[in-house]
């Protein structure tokens, strides 16, 4: 008598990916992504989180859904502000066309360039100038520093589901992008605009920053002596305007990029050189 012939059970998940599980999934990662964050496997568990409602759509059995689960288990990090939305969105389009495996080398192809420009466009570009202008009005006493920095914190987390759209049509097509400078051009454009801008904040933050050396020198006028008393800031301003702050600047990145110094020890440098100056009665 041959025994009966075991068949697996379909999950009641099991079907077509609907534009409601992609919004969930959508969600899911721009809200929670860091939260299960650490220093294993960095944002991996966040990542799984969010793309489960996508994998037990097509998953049909249990042991697919472990597997598929598993495979969202590997190390992953990158941007989680300009590079992850969209990663993200081409992982769903895979896993939902049944090509998880090719979504997997597509996270591990992508997660570095893309932690790159994002890491460049919000840790050293905007968020250090939109500070900055916040801070300057919060200093003259006005709210408008509290709302830039609302503002700003605000549109970092809507536009992440336009990246995460935009990804999923691309869907493996992300990769020909990235291949094909896509993102060495916007790097270069975000570091040019950031440079101009960094360099027109130069003389309104640091506008203060004057020397107060001053000569004094006895002359005789009409047969009457007198002493005539020449400052330093107004000869350099006419030479000139803003030298010192940018000489400071200039200093900065001088140790940044030929030194190698790391920002903290810079910043250890200028409030030495600042106490000397001060001390010296130079400035």
């Amino acid at each position: 008598m041959a025994s009966p012939q075991k068949t697996e059970k379909v999950l009641p998940e099991y079907g077509p990916v609907t534009k409601a599980d992609l919004s969930k999934a959508a969600w899911r990662h721009n809200v929670t992504l860091q939260w299960s964050w650490n220093y294993e496997r960095m944002q991996a568990l966040g990542y799984l989180w969010s793309i489960m409602p996508i994998l037990q759509r097509r998953a049909k059995t249990q042991e697919e859904l472990v597997a598929s689960m598993q495979r969202h288990l590997v190390f992953y990090n990158t941007n989680p502000a300009v590079g992850s939305p969209v990663i993200f969105g081409a992982s769903c389009a895979m896993e939902e066309q049944t090509q998880g495996e090719m979504g997997d080398s597509l996270k591990v192809a992508l997660m570095g360039p893309f932690a790159g420009i994002g890491d460049t466009i919000m840790a050293i570009l905007l968020r250090p100038i939109i500070a900055v202008l916040a801070a300057s009005f919060a200093l003259s006493g006005s709210w408008a520093g509290f709302f830039i920095m609302l503002a700003f914190g605000l549109f970092w987390f809507w536009q992440k589901f336009p990246e995460f759209w935009w990804g999923y049509k691309q869907g493996v097509g992300l990769v020909h992008q990235v291949a094909g400078g896509a993102l060495d051009k916007l790097t270069e454009g975000a570091t040019i605009m950031g440079l101009v801008v960094v360099g027109g904040f130069v003389p309104s933050i640091m506008s203060r920053l004057v020397t107060t050396v001053k000569f004094a020198q006895s002359v005789t006028v009409d047969g009457k002596a007198t002493e005539k008393v020449v400052e330093l800031q107004p000869a350099l301003d006419q030479l000139l305007p803003y030298m010192i702050p940018l000489l400071v600047v200039g200093f900065a990145y001088w140790l940044l990029k030929s030194r190698k110094q790391s920002p903290m020890m810079v910043l250890l440098y200028l409030t030495i050189l600042a106490f000397a100056l001060s001390f010296l009665k130079i400035m």
